[in-house]
């Protein structure tokens, strides 16, 4: 038997046949909304993210091409600043040669040196401090002549813990020396990554 569709519909008050309609209309919509549009709505917002991380990433990416020529000027500056500072720290083998050095100077300015102990090195990172206690007889001229002639090495020396007293009446005095004065030299010395920093040769 065959289904009068048309003689159904017809039978059907207007009303309810446009709310029929309505209803399989809304229908059909809703369906294409959730299983064509939703999908294609998140594809997009997944796409438009992807978009953004990468137009960032070439921002950022520009921003540092852009800025490669004054980094690389910068970092050539910096290594020569570096070069520069490690010429002023002697390497653990020079020591004893600046520590003669040192001692040499003070002889020529006058100096007696009753003490000159280098002690163990300190390490302080990718450098090592070398102190050295001195104990000497001289003039205040003659001190300040030694200490400005160490100022001027171009090693690095550094002089503290001042101790200055006068010299007893003795021969050392007539010899013309007023002083007896107690002070502490700090020297540098590079350390090679894993290096280490043994004592000095006294």
């Amino acid at each position: 038997m065959a289904l009068d569709v048309k003689g159904y519909f017809a039978n059907i008050p207007k009303r309810q046949l446009y709310l029929l309609i309505g209803v399989v209309g809304g229908g059909i919509l809703a369906a294409y909304v959730y299983f064509l549009m939703m999908p294609l709505w998140e594809d997009k917002g997944r796409h438009e993210a992807a978009l953004q991380k990468l137009q960032a990433d070439l921002q950022q990416k520009q921003l540092i091409a852009a800025n490669r020529p004054k980094l690389e000027a910068e970092i050539k500056a910096l290594e020569k600043q570096l070069a520069d500072v490690l010429v002023r720290l002697p390497e653990e083998k020079e020591i004893p040669k600046l520590l003669t050095q040192v001692n040499t100077l003070g002889q020529q300015n006058g100096l007696d040196f009753l003490l000159f102990r280098p002690t163990a090195p300190v390490k302080k990172g990718f450098y090592a401090e070398v102190p050295i206690e001195m104990r000497v007889e001289a003039t205040f001229h003659s001190l300040g002549g030694f200490l400005d002639r160490v100022s001027k090495l171009e090693r690095i020396v550094n002089v503290s813990d001042f101790k200055i007293t006068p010299l007893a009446a003795g021969p050392a005095q007539r010899s013309g020396r007023s002083i007896v004065a107690d002070l502490k030299a700090t020297t540098f010395t590079f350390l090679e990554k894993g290096g280490s920093a043994s004592a000095p040769a006294k």
